[in-house]
């Protein structure tokens, strides 16, 4: 009887087991799938926003720099000039604008009488010689008509008398000018002109600050730490704005692109943590995530598979390396396994 039980459940382990093998056969091993690539980080350009000469070139390929160390200096003797020339006219205005602010003061107030008080003496002497003139133009014309002088006399007293009352008309001008400026002088300024001249100092203002900005921008500093990656000018040379100076890899921006065929796209899933394995490293694993899939289907790249798998349509997987960035670089070939 006891013989008899042992083979019933021995029949019934072996039974399971069948069923076992034949789920696994049909529905497939749940092993990871590993796919290869290559780390690669993100390079930053450096590049100036105005151009010039470079007069200092601090950083070589392959420093190690930090955020916001000098790059290069570009020259900026002319920068300094425009800067200089900016306050200059600001001082300019400013003061003008304390003078209208502060009215007309007593010296410039009795120098304006002055200049009318001589004004109005030389317009003074001016009218004995008019009223002769004209005296002698009314007898010359009475003798031409009497014929006892030619039409040429009476000719040249008219331009001579005509010339004497333009210097007294204009004579008559100074003097009304230089009134207008006592009283001008006397009511102060007038609103409009202390305002325009506000307006002249804020512009100035707006000057300097945009020549300041400008010298500036001439020291390039980098925008992000890292290795200089290439360095593309030298000392001296003259470049225009938007040339790369130096490119600077980030060691904190490492990523790895890895290619999926179509029919193991639902192994992928923004966000889900990978593992990758280098050979510089052997035995260690490291994380990544996927950052994102692409929607568009392609080849795969040459230089990635076999001639065979380079006809295979396949979608582009980037992920980040959340692991180990102070021990990957850039350039190492690695494998990434992503679990069904």
């Amino acid at each position: 009887m006891r013989k008899k039980l042992a083979i019933i459940v021995v029949v019934l382990v072996l039974i399971t087991l069948s069923v076992l093998g034949y789920r696994n056969y049909f529905n497939g091993p749940a092993d990871p799938t590993t796919y290869s690539g290559t780390i690669e980080g993100t390079a930053m350009p450096v590049q100036p926003e105005l151009g010039g000469r470079i007069i200092n070139l601090p950083v070589r390929e392959g420093q190690v720099i930090k955020v916001g160390d000098v790059v290069a200096k570009l020259d900026d003797s002319q920068a300094k000039i425009s800067l200089d020339s900016a306050k200059s006219q600001q001082t300019q205005a400013q003061a003008k604008l304390n003078d209208l602010l502060g009215g007309a003061r007593a010296e410039e107030i009795q120098r304006l009488e002055y200049v009318v008080t001589q004004a109005k003496a030389n317009l003074a002497a001016l009218e004995p010689n008019l009223k002769f003139e004209e005296d002698n133009l009314a007898t010359n014309q009475k003798l031409y008509e009497g014929g006892a002088i030619s039409k040429q006399v009476v000719d040249a007293q008219q331009t001579k008398l005509d010339t004497l009352k333009a210097q007294y008309q204009s004579v008559q001008a100074s003097v009304d000018v230089a009134q207008a400026g006592v009283d001008q002088a006397h009511a102060g300024n007038t609103q409009p002109a202390i305002q325009a001249q506000k307006a002249a100092v804020d512009i100035t203002a707006q000057s300097v600050k945009t020549a300041e900005l400008n010298l500036s921008k001439l020291v390039i500093k980098s925008p992000v730490g890292g290795q200089v990656l290439y360095q593309h000018v030298e000392q001296g040379q003259v470049v225009n704005s938007g040339t790369t100076l130096v490119t600077i890899l980030d060691p904190n921006e490492l990523w790895i692109k890895i290619y999926i065929p179509e029919a193991k796209l639902n192994q992928v899933k923004v966000g889900v943590t990978a593992y990758i394995v280098v050979d510089s490293y052997p035995g260690k694993t490291f994380k990544g995530q996927i950052l994102y899939v692409s929607d568009q289907a392609e080849f795969t790249p040459k230089n990635v598979q076999t001639k065979e798998e380079r006809t295979t349509t396949v979608y582009a997987v980037k992920l980040s390396i959340t692991e180990g960035k102070d021990q990957l670089k850039a350039g190492m070939p690695a494998d990434v396994t992503l679990l069904q």
